[in-house]
């Protein structure tokens, strides 16, 4: 892991954001609303991988390295990815993009009765479960055209 563990990622449940729109079209009949939905509380990095640790029941490797190192490893991948004419996992971007706190301002979706059916715990265990415990069995394959 790069930097220390402490930055926050705001996220959401797709189940709860479908139950948040069903209570929208329910409950709200005029108007033109906006929101940000965000499970709280948002989770930090190193809470992050402790729930996926026991969700998974498979234990994480820990080890930080300093900001500066992990940027310098994007970008040899960078340059890597360049000469290659291959794009990698790994650039400089996604480094920026892991280290930085995502944090998003939910308070109107906070001013609604609304109440999500599941915590952002229970949110990504059922998600972990679905695609790496209990993946699917058959070859069927939503697409979006």
């Amino acid at each position: 892991m790069v930097g220390k563990g402490d930055n926050k990622k705001s996220m959401a449940y797709v189940g709860n954001i479908v139950a948040f729109v069903k209570y929208m079209i329910d409950n709200v009949k005029d108007g033109y609303n906006v929101f940000n939905y965000i499970d709280k509380p948002d989770f930090t990095m190193n809470e992050l991988i402790l729930h996926i640790e026991k969700v998974l029941k498979k234990r994480i490797p820990k080890t930080h390295f300093p900001y500066w190192m992990g940027m310098c490893g994007g970008y040899c991948f960078d340059i890597l990815a360049k000469i290659t004419g291959k794009k990698l996992p790994i650039s400089s971007v996604r480094v920026k993009k892991f280290c930085a706190t995502t944090e998003y301002d939910a308070t109107k979706v906070g001013q609604t009765d609304f109440k999500a059916p599941f915590t952002l715990g229970e949110g990504l265990a059922r998600t972990l479960e679905f695609e790496f415990v209990n993946p699917k069995t058959d070859d069927i394959v939503f697409k979006s055209e």
